[in-house]
């Protein structure tokens, strides 16, 4: 659901603004949690999921194209504000992981579900800092004019980067426990070893953005992207070595999220003629990158089934290699920094 409502939700911002769509997300939120608190059934619990995926890609979305709004006067700082929104959504994402799961010894799924309510309603009074209106072109475009910008070839090319370079970041963590089983440690040192990815993730996004927009996105993409390829390819040998694991973990989650914020730098610099707006084409690029979420760990788990865990690990380098290639083949026309609009 996340990934079906990314377009209606970032053309329906380009035309009517990003805060009518914060509101709804952050109003599913709540109430998808309030239907998981009183669900009784199978049937109902799954439509609560549903209404709580399609609530979090409506807010992601919202959030990059708002990003893209108030970067389109100044571009060349658009890398790092997309870096510390990428930051602050892995951080957002870790800390929902430790209060679900406090929460959840501490009282249950229903009262943690109930008690979650509060989160998006909290969150609503920071709805006074989005724009009422986006900075779209003031023509608006129909579905096939969106579709043709969004699978436009280039910006296609940055989609399926985007996809393959998350792919890498999740298979990478699917494959985790395994590496610590094979070490005889517990989950809590699986757990324990999520934190030097976080902590990559979190100081790559802004630190890669800010270089970028002096520099340029390719070249910290091309170096990103070839940190990661090392750090995977390193733990075919090195997995045994706590050190070295948790380097290479730490090296990984800068890796994937040092490129993401960039990709999207990259996807809105791509000039063409129609008239779709920011969100529209942002879209585009985060259905690519969610699916990665998916593909990682079923690339990942087919690889470790069938060949071992050395054979998942260089299957998440080749993900990231691939992504690389694509930099060159793929978007090598693009402008190092788009030009505001007048």
């Amino acid at each position: 659901m996340s990934v079906l409502v990314q377009v209606p939700a970032g053309s329906g911002g380009d035309r009517w603004g990003r805060r009518p769509f914060f509101a709804l997300a952050m109003l599913m939120l709540a109430l998808s949690q309030l239907a998981r608190w009183q669900s009784t059934t199978a049937p109902m619990l799954l439509a609560a999921q549903v209404l709580g995926g399609g609530a979090q890609g409506i807010a992601t979305v919202s959030a990059w194209a708002a990003v893209a709004d108030f970067t389109e006067a100044t571009p060349r700082k658009r890398g790092q504000a997309f870096g510390i929104l990428n930051s602050n959504l892995a951080l957002g994402l870790v800390a929902g992981y430790l209060l679900a799961g406090g929460l959840g010894s501490l009282f249950g799924w229903r009262t943690m579900s109930l008690v979650l309510v509060l989160v998006p309603l909290a969150a609503l009074p920071a709805l006074a800092w989005v724009g009422r209106q986006s900075r779209a072109a003031s023509s608006r475009p129909g579905l096939g004019d969106i579709l043709r910008s969004v699978t436009q070839r280039q910006r296609l090319a940055l989609t399926i980067m985007a996809a393959l370079t998350l792919a890498a970041g999740q298979g990478s963590l699917y494959l985790l426990p395994f590496a610590v089983q094979q070490r005889d440690a517990g989950p809590f040192a699986a757990a324990l070893l999520l934190v030097p990815y976080v902590v990559g993730s979190v100081i790559a996004g802004p630190l890669g953005g800010r270089v970028s927009d002096r520099f340029g996105t390719r070249p910290v993409i091309v170096a990103t992207l070839l940190i990661g390829v090392f750090a995977t390819t390193a733990l075919i040998w090195g997995a045994n070595t706590p050190v070295l694991f948790v380097a290479a973990f730490t090296l990984i989650g800068a890796s994937v999220n040092g490129a993401l914020p960039l990709m999207a730098v990259r996807v809105v610099a791509v000039s063409d003629s129609s008239s779709v707006g920011v969100g529209s084409i942002l879209a585009g690029l985060r259905m690519g990158q969610s699916s990665g979420t998916f593909l990682g760990p079923a690339i990942a788990g087919l690889m470790l089934a069938h060949l071992g865990l050395n054979a998942g690990w260089l299957a998440q380098a080749a993900c990231l290699f691939a992504s690389l290639v694509l930099l060159g083949f793929g978007t090598s026309r693009i402008s190092a920094w788009p030009q505001p609009s007048t």
